[in-house]
């Protein structure tokens, strides 16, 4: 047990990522090590969501939904014309009543406005700026940010998840081993929740870039993926 708390200093005071546990060993049982593996991976981005909105306003309903979805068809046109490959979804659509709020008096209509929340797809990374001065300049006056992705998340994510576990084990053998015990079987094995992370700039900063004619350079950080394993042996004199 001396050697396993010598060990146990050490790793903590080096700052390793891991949680450390070697339960008593005595009578009414073998005891157990339960220890967790921490795996971040690094990938670049494969892929880039542009979050952008299509806003007309009119006197009425019908006329700022058909002023959108004029727009809509231009900027359709406009991306079916450029080579750059992308896929376009629409989002969500809505049309929303504008009043003014006069001093005395109750309030007064002054106008409709029509949204069309809209997503460009692309794996053309260095040709983002472009679509989106592209997008900008037909029509969509709206842009929110851009999400950076990986084309196979379930991939990595399984890459990190195996990675993790060897950790987890490699250290609860050293544990063991420090303490003059060997692995036995295992009794849990668990992993944290998935997470996404990816950036997204905020909307006036997009604005800002989409003037440029040329379009902006963007270069997107890699993105992280991380796992945590927790693992749970018996421990074997």
């Amino acid at each position: 047990m001396d050697r396993f708390l010598k060990l146990a200093r050490r790793l903590i005071g080096a700052g390793l990522l891991a949680l450390l546990s070697l339960t008593a060993l005595g009578a009414d049982g073998p005891g157990t090590v339960t220890a967790e593996g921490v795996a971040r991976l690094e990938r670049a981005p494969e892929e880039a969501h542009l979050t952008l909105a299509i806003v007309r306003s009119e006197r009425t309903a019908e006329g700022a939904l058909a002023a959108a979805s004029e727009a809509l068809g231009a900027l359709q046109s406009a991306l079916a014309a450029s080579p750059i490959p992308h896929t376009l979804f629409n989002r969500d659509t809505a049309v929303t009543p504008a009043y003014r709020y006069p001093q005395n008096g109750s309030r007064e209509l002054t106008h409709f406005e029509a949204r069309l929340g809209l997503e460009i797809q692309t794996p053309a990374l260095a040709q983002v700026g472009t679509l989106m001065t592209l997008a900008n300049g037909a029509g969509a006056n709206t842009l929110e940010g851009i999400r950076y992705a990986l084309a196979d998340p379930l991939g990595h994510r399984l890459e990190a998840l195996e990675l993790a576990t060897k950790r987890a084990r490699a250290t609860a053998q050293t544990l063991a081993a420090a303490a003059d015990h060997q692995l036995g079987a295992l009794l849990t094995l668990e992993a944290d929740p998935e997470s996404g992370p990816g950036p997204f700039p905020e909307g006036p900063m997009m604005r800002a870039m989409a003037m440029d004619a040329q379009g902006p350079t963007l270069n997107p950080a890699p993105l992280t993926i991380e796992a945590r394993v927790r693992v749970r042996y018996a421990l074997v004199p």
